[in-house]
C-alpha cells in the first residue's frame, strides 16, 4: 500500500482537501465525501450484498464511492485519499480482509482492489478502532491521552486509541476484542464459538435471545404489539419503546444488560485505566437514558482509588458518523497529514455572524427571520420549534431531541442565543445530554451571541433564538 500523495486539481488545492471514507457494514454500506476539518459533504448509503461471494460487496463498495463523486461532480482524482472501515480483523499494512462476520470479504485485498480502481492512496482499518479513532478526533474524547471505545449493537467492539492519534492494534492486529472478554464463567454460549462472552451476555443479539426465552415460558410484553409478534429481530428503537412504556420485561433483560456493561466497564478501568471510556452503538444509543446511569452507578461505586481523577464514561457524540470520520482521519494519517498533529489541524469554513436584532439574525450574506441553527460545519439550518413544543409545550426550552440535530458534527462548544430578553433554556435533559459528550455550553442573551460566536476558535456550533 502506497503512501504516494493524492494527484487531483481539488485535493492540491490550497482552500480544501477531499477525502472519501466507507464505512462496510453487515446490512449497509455508507460512502462520506467529508472536508479535511471532518465536514461530511456528501454521503450515500446502500445494503450490503448477503449472498454471492466477495464480488457484489466489490462491486456495491465500487458504485456507492462512485455515486459520491458524481453527485459532487468530482473525479477520483480530486480525493487525496480513501479510508475504508471493515468488521473484523485487518491487515492495515496488507490492505488486507484477514477475516470478517456475517458478509464475503475474508481473504480480500480490498486496499489495493480499490487502490487500483480509483487511483488514489486507501487506508484500511476495522470499524471499532476507527469509530473509537473517531471520537478521539471530534467526538466526547477529543483531547484525551487515551480512550477505550465500546459499541454495543448486533455484537460489541471496541477500540484503543491513546497518544496522538495512535491505534493499539495488538501483536496479531485483533487487539481490543472485548466483545469477547469472557464475564460470566460457563455463560451462554457466543458465537464466536466461547462460553460466557461480554457479547453474549450484553449485545442486542443476547438481549434478543433472553426476551424471546421469556416469552416462551410465558412472561408477557409490550414488543409483542409493537412487533406485530415477531420476536426474531428486537430493534434498538423497539427496546426504547417498550422503556418507555414501563415494560417489565424489556426494563428486566435491559437492566441486566446494562450492569455487565458497567462491570465490564469497571474491568477495563482497572486493566487500561484509560482517561475516558466512550459508549456508542445502536443499543446505548437508543437507550442511552436507561443504561447510562447504571453504567455510572457501577463505576462510580469502585472501590479501588486512583492517584488522581479520571476514568470518567461518556456517550458517543457523533453517532453513526464515528466510523466515517474515523476512516477520514486514518486515510489522512495515510498520507502523513495526521488529525492529531496541530500543523494540519483544519477548521470548518465557518460563517461570521453580522448582527441579531430583534426578529432576525444575519448569518454570512443571508438574514433569517427565524430561529437558526449553525451546525459543527458551518452549515445554518432553520431551527425546528415543533420539536420543543411537542415535548415541553413551548419553543423556549431546549432539549436533547434539538441538540442532537444542533450538535451534529462534533462541536467542542454550543453557543446559546436565549433571546433579547433571555426567555429560552436548556432543560435538565438537555444539560446532561451535553456533559455526557463533553460539549461546553455557553448561554447569552441573542445580542451576544454574534461576538462570542465569531471570536471563537474552536470547534463550534450555535442556536440561536431571534425573539423573546
Amino acid at each position: 500500500m502506497g503512501n504516494r500523495p493524492g494527484g487531483g486539481r481539488m485535493a492540491e488545492s490550497k482552500k480544501v482537501r477531499l477525502y472519501l471514507a466507507v464505512d462496510i457494514g453487515g446490512t449497509k454500506i455508507q460512502a462520506c465525501l467529508a472536508e479535511e476539518s471532518g465536514s461530511i459533504r456528501a454521503r450515500h448509503k446502500c445494503p450490503t450484498p448477503r449472498e454471492g461471494g466477495p464480488e457484489p460487496v466489490l462491486a456495491t463498495l465500487e458504485g456507492a464511492i462512485q455515486k459520491v463523486l458524481d453527485d459532487e461532480g468530482l473525479e477520483s482524482r480530486d480525493v487525496t485519499a480513501m479510508g475504508i472501515a471493515v468488521p473484523g480483523v485487518v491487515d492495515p499494512e496488507e490492505g488486507l480482509v484477514v477475516v470478517t462476520p456475517n458478509m464475503s470479504l475474508t481473504g480480500v485485498s480490498i486496499g489495493p482492489h480499490i487502490e487500483s480502481k480509483f487511483g488514489v492512496p486507501v487506508a484500511v482499518g476495522n470499524d471499532c478502532n476507527l469509530g473509537t479513532l473517531g471520537e478521539a478526533w471530534l467526538g466526547s474524547a477529543r483531547g484525551a491521552r487515551s480512550v477505550v471505545g465500546i459499541l454495543v449493537g448486533t455484537g460489541i467492539g471496541s477500540g484503543i486509541v491513546y497518544g496522538k492519534g495512535k491505534m493499539w492494534r495488538g501483536e496479531r492486529e485483533s487487539a481490543a476484542e472485548i466483545g469477547h472478554m469472557v464475564m460470566q464463567i460457563g455463560g451462554p454460549r457466543c458465537g464466536c464459538g466461547n462460553d460466557g462472552c461480554f457479547e453474549a451476555l450484553a449485545s442486542r443479539s443476547a438481549i434478543e435471545r433472553d426476551l424471546r426465552a421469556a416469552v416462551e415460558a410465558g412472561r408477557t410484553t409490550v414488543l409483542t404489539e409493537i412487533l406485530d409478534g415477531d420476536l426474531s429481530v428486537v430493534r434498538s428503537g423497539a427496546l426504547r419503546q417498550a422503556l418507555e412504556q414501563n415494560d417489565a420485561l424489556v426494563t428486566e433483560v435491559l437492566g441486566h444488560a446494562a450492569e455487565v456493561l458497567g462491570h465490564a466497564c469497571l474491568t477495563i478501568r482497572h486493566l487500561i485505566d484509560p482517561e475516558v471510556i466512550v459508549l456508542g452503538g445502536g443499543v446505548v444509543e437508543a437507550c442511552s437514558a436507561f443504561i447510562l446511569p447504571i453504567v455510572e452507578r457501577i463505576v462510580g461505586a469502585d472501590k479501588l482509588p486512583g492517584a488522581r481523577p479520571g476514568g470518567r464514561v461518556l456517550l458517543s457524540a457523533l453517532g453513526d458518523d464515528a466510523v466515517v470520520l474515523g476512516a477520514v482521519a486514518l486515510a489522512r494519517q495515510h498520507v502523513g497529514r495526521s488529525a492529531f498533529k496541530k500543523k494540519y489541524d483544519v477548521s470548518p469554513d465557518y460563517p461570521k455572524i453580522h448582527s441579531a436584532t430583534f426578529g432576525q439574525v444575519t448569518v454570512g450574506k443571508k438574514t433569517h427571520g427565524h430561529d437558526i441553527y449553525i451546525r459543527a460545519d458551518g452549515k445554518v439550518k432553520k431551527r425546528k420549534k415543533k420539536v420543543a413544543k411537542e415535548h415541553y409545550g413551548t419553543s423556549h426550552t431546549i432539549g436533547p431531541e434539538e441538540l442532537d440535530a444542533v450538535c451534529k458534527g462534533g462541536p467542542q462548544i454550543l453557543f446559546v442565543g436565549t433571546g433579547h430578553s433571555g426567555q429560552v433554556q436548556l432543560s435538565g435533559e438537555a444539560e446532561r445530554y451535553l456533559s455526557q459528550r463533553a460539549i461546553e455550553v455557553r448561554a447569552m442573551p441573542t445580542p451576544e451571541v454574534a461576538e462570542a460566536y465569531n471570536h471563537s476558535t474552536r470547534r463550534r456550533a450555535a442556536l440561536i433564538h431571534v425573539t423573546c
